[in-house]
């Protein structure tokens, strides 16, 4: 099997796979005994199902379950790491994206844009494909690409937890 080595691309899918986490952690979290928990009902399972079959794992893995921190970035980093790394990628290929400046940059971006329009993400659900449209809308403004430009040019880190890999 031919992986890819490319980490442009590798960065795209596991940004993907963390705003989708983002996402589902928006909508579906419910508190029982006081402690958070993933819920997605089962229509909104069957929808993940139909609009994002490679998604699908992800929710499925995750669903009916409780939730703290470390327990979402165990599972969206075992989720990456099984469904990227010597998969779809080259094994050299995972652990450039998580140091990679781009990536990072883009989960701070995105993070950025979910708490600016969470009022309006919060008034009705919207399915991920709507969040992805509305973000991608928002990531094309000319302020956005300057900002981002700045963000890579100034070699800051805006600290956005990445998954450990073994190297």
């Amino acid at each position: 099997m031919l992986r890819s080595v490319s980490v442009k691309n590798a960065i795209k899918d596991a940004i993907e796979i963390f705003q989708f986490d983002q996402w589902i952690r928006f909508y579906f979290v419910v508190e029982k005994d006081g402690q958070l928990h993933i819920e997605i009902p089962e229509d909104r399972i069957r929808e993940i199902q139909e609009n994002f079959p490679t998604l699908y794992p992800f929710a499925d893995m995750i669903n009916n379950s409780l939730l703290d921190y470390k327990r979402s970035q165990d599972n969206v980093c075992s989720f990456v790491a099984s469904r990227l790394d010597g998969e779809k990628y080259d094994p050299t290929v995972l652990p450039q994206v998580f140091d990679d400046a781009q990536f990072k940059v883009e989960m701070y971006l995105f993070n950025v844009w979910q708490k600016m329009h969470e009022s309006h993400l919060d008034e009705a659900y919207m399915d991920f494909g709507g969040w992805k449209e509305m973000y991608e809308g928002w990531n094309s403004l000319d302020e956005v690409k300057e900002y981002r430009t700045k963000l890579l040019e100034s070699g800051t880190d805006p600290q956005i937890p990445t998954c450990g890999t073994a190297q």
